[in-house]
């Protein structure tokens, strides 16, 4: 019912966060890694709808050949050894290669919903799909439990 109608119960949308202690001094917050703990249920229907959609991309060819990540038979080690080779390939030939790193791990945080639900309608993906992602997008709340007890805040 939840993708016929594109509605996501609030109670799937909720998460339990605890801090996890990394390292360092137990008094400085950036030492821990928060951990949400969400529906298993949203989980699992989350995880079929990113598969439909990427299934949907890469038989709409809106996938590039060269893309590594999240796509299934191609991984991160693999696009790493194909770099690695033409790079070997390079200096073998007495090349230049010059490489430049980006940090992207909280890239996804800091892009605008509205932005993003406009480039996935972009690929084509409409009706109750797209109302599915846009409410699992909206009015999520978090219960932050700090020494057994919680501290409420939301997501609009």
């Amino acid at each position: 019912m939840s993708l016929d109608d594109g509605n996501i119960p609030q109670d799937w949308k909720d998460g339990h966060v605890i801090p996890i202690h990394k390292k360092g001094s137990r008094v400085d917050v950036s030492n821990y890694r928060p951990v949400s703990l969400t529906s298993t249920i949203c989980k699992i229907m989350e995880e079929l709808l990113r598969k439909a959609f990427l299934d949907h991309l890469i038989d709409n060819r809106f996938v590039a050949d060269h893309q590594r990540g999240f796509v299934r038979g191609r991984s991160c080690s693999t696009q790493l050894l194909e770099v690695l080779d033409k790079w070997t390939g390079i200096l073998g030939r007495d090349g230049d290669v010059d490489v430049v790193y980006l940090d992207l791990a909280k890239a996804f945080d800091s892009v605008p919903h509205n932005r993003l639900l406009l480039e996935i309608e972009s690929y084509d993906v409409k009706g109750t799909s797209l109302e599915w992602i846009k409410n699992f997008l909206i009015w999520r709340r978090q219960l932050v439990m700090v020494a057994g007890t919680g501290l409420s805040g939301h997501q609009h």
